[in-house]
């Protein structure tokens, strides 16, 4: 009977060792009943710029109203920072399973300087983000870091936390993407939209495939959607490296299998969409067409120039056998 009693108790410990041993992620399907509006903590002791930025968010006053802090920067994003530059904010509505992904920027008091409304689209879709309404903005300019932890901050307050890894790793992400995108601004043939898309279809891909890829396969599949992108001439082994990496410490943080596989794969396909149906993309569209074209006419001048030259050798070779054949 104490033999039973003890097994009984060894077996209570170890369930209640893997129920409190590792917290619980509980974002769920459901809409949200109200929006959640995030505010930069420098704002929390600025009347003037939380007022302006409340009218750029369209905030409600049946928002559930919060602050993102230099901890949540550390604690989402593994960043170090401070309360009182965190000035980008957020507005977010969840939305039902399926109705995708909708972000949008305010830029006209404050310009978010480092990230783009795609490469929070691609962070926030790694992140499990992908059925929501994403507003963001800031009264003065930013780099724009606090805003994408300010959407974390924010399911968080409605009880249901993103798990954390998932967060750094798109994070990781989005750095890269960033630093990458830096380092070829002024190549010709490289945008932005190009590089995003090669990297969601990317994603895509790997979910498609069941998420448990070897680094040589996922870059493999990176590759492809590189050149698929017309970026095979633009970014060098290091930068794919960066990616291939980057996609690799999300499949191990589980983002491309169960739930989430149909998540990103659903998402990444309306992203995409998104970004075909850009200016941007369709303006990176034309000057890639263009370069194309300038490369085939310059090939093609290259091959009439060569026969000038053939024909012209050919002339003076006839004449110099005329001559042979009349002193020969």
């Amino acid at each position: 009977m104490k033999k039973k009693i003890k097994l009984l108790a060894a077996f209570l410990s170890f369930i209640m060792i893997l129920t409190f041993s590792k917290p619980s992620y509980a974002v769920t399907e459901e809409a949200w009943q109200e929006a959640v509006t995030v505010y930069g903590a420098a704002l929390q002791s600025n009347d003037n710029l939380r007022n302006t930025t409340h009218d750029l968010l369209g905030t409600q006053d049946n928002d559930k109203i919060t602050y993102v802090t230099a901890a949540d920067l550390g604690k989402y994003l593994n960043l170090q920072s401070s309360d009182n530059v965190l000035k980008s904010s957020i507005r977010i509505t969840k939305l039902a399973k399926g109705a995708g992904l909708t972000l949008t920027i305010d830029q006209s008091k404050g310009k978010i300087t480092k990230i783009t409304e795609d490469t929070y689209k691609n962070a926030l879709l790694t992140a499990g983000v992908t059925d929501a309404d994403v507003k963001i903005a800031a009264a003065e300019d930013v780099t724009g870091e606090s805003a994408l932890a300010g959407v974390y901050k924010a399911f968080e307050a409605q009880g249901e936390p993103i798990d954390q890894a998932q967060t750094k790793a798109a994070q990781d992400e989005l750095d890269s993407i960033t630093s990458i995108t830096e380092e070829n601004q002024n190549k010709d043939g490289f945008s932005q939209e190009q590089l995003n898309k090669a990297i969601a279809e990317a994603k895509a891909e790997i979910a498609k495939q069941g998420g448990n890829l070897s680094v040589t396969e996922i870059k493999n599949v990176v590759t492809e959607k590189i050149n698929n992108n017309g970026l095979n001439n633009v970014l060098n082994d290091n930068q794919i490296n960066i990616i291939v990496n980057f996609i690799n410490n999300a499949q191990q943080q589980g983002v491309f299998t169960g739930e989430n596989a149909d998540k990103i794969i659903n998402s990444a396909t309306d992203y995409v969409n998104d970004i075909k149906n850009s200016d941007t993309f369709k303006n990176a569209a034309e000057k890639a067409k263009e370069a194309g074209k300038d490369l085939k006419d310059s090939l093609e001048e290259q091959g009439v120039w060569d026969k000038i030259v053939e024909a012209i050798k050919s002339f003076f070779t006839a004449i110099g056998n005329f001559f042979k054949s009349l002193f020969g």
